[in-house]
């Protein structure tokens, strides 16, 4: 066993300074592993999925993932403070975890967080029917003011050439989930090839391009009124940028498939007032099936361990076809 799992080991296990002994809850992602304790919650990322680093970034040697460990960190500091509060180097000492700078000599890096109430996550809340009009455009509002603190990033490409990219992208993600029908999957896939090419002209420029946040109803919270984000660095670098308008009907479509489409324009409503920005609203069904296209799979995935998925997974599965 390395030092970086062990100290895994003894995170799980409730063998952390300062915090009292209580073991934590632990829950393992595709490349991560996060221990939530009383009030704090610490997320360590792993190596080992071959999928991941070969397909989006190779966390595989300690150099890379400490790498993408800081920008993670730093991007979601940005957007969300009150919950991203420090970096913390984590190294192995006797036997026992020590938590340091985080520096290249940390055997693990740790992004430290303050605890989040996961019964105001926005996917509980729309499961559970516990979202008004108002907190929509909340929401959007809140959205709006938050996204402009992200990070400026150097953009080369074109939006024609970011969505199809991005549309090459799609091609195995949503083939890759058996439980979705094939030939709605290829229809909804020509139908954005289509769009795409015949927008070609509207879309070859670089002015539609911007700062992307990998937003969804798992990584919103709303707390009462107030709205934060987590987790919404993306998982491959070239998805950090694309479609200017992409941020909010991420955020919008989510609450279309579950509210509707008054609860939809809330949302939109509240960023354009903050924003100042015209909408590009005769591309509407393109981004909201582009954005379904995003979130349907994942749904289908989740399932296999959260049986409850399967019942948002086909509510966007209808949804998605409601649109044709």
């Amino acid at each position: 066993m390395n030092n970086g799992d062990k100290i895994v080991d003894l995170l799980k296990k409730g063998i952390v300074p300062g915090l009292g002994g209580a073991k934590p809850k632990h829950i393992v992602t595709t490349i991560s592993n996060v221990f939530i304790f009383e009030d704090k919650a610490y997320k360590i990322y792993k190596g080992d999925n071959d999928l991941f680093n070969k397909n989006y970034n190779d966390l595989s040697n300690k150099e890379s993932r400490f790498a993408f460990t800081r920008r993670d960190f730093e991007w979601n500091n940005l957007l969300s403070p009150e919950i991203y509060t420090r970096l913390r180097g984590v190294v192995l000492q006797g036997g026992a975890i020590a938590f340091t700078e985080p520096t290249d000599d940390s055997d693990e890096l740790a992004i430290e967080m303050n605890k989040i109430d996961m019964s105001s996550l926005l996917i509980k809340r729309l499961m559970e029917n516990r979202i008004s009009l108002e907190d929509c455009f909340e929401m959007g509002k809140q959205f709006g003011e938050k996204v402009s603190h992200v990070p400026k990033l150097t953009i080369t490409m074109t939006a024609y050439e970011d969505f199809l990219t991005r549309y090459h992208d799609f091609i195995p993600w949503v083939r890759s989930v058996k439980s979705i029908p094939q030939d709605k999957a290829e229809k909804y896939l020509d139908f954005m090839k289509d769009f795409i090419e015949s927008h070609k002209d509207e879309l070859n420029s670089k002015d539609l391009m911007g700062v992307c946040v990998d937003v969804h109803a798992d990584n919103v919270v709303l707390a009462g009124k107030a709205f934060s984000l987590f987790d919404t660095y993306a998982p491959k670098e070239a998805w950090l940028h694309g479609y200017k308008f992409i941020n909010i009907y991420r955020l919008a479509t989510d609450i279309y498939a579950f509210l509707g489409k008054e609860y939809f324009e809330k949302v939109l409503q509240g960023y354009k007032d903050t924003t100042h920005e015209e909408l590009p609203r005769k591309y509407d069904k393109f981004l909201v099936v582009y954005c379904g296209l995003v979130t349907w799979p994942y749904q289908y995935m989740l399932s296999d361990k959260e049986p409850e998925r399967l019942v948002v997974a086909k509510k966007y599965e209808a949804f998605i076809e409601s649109m044709f």
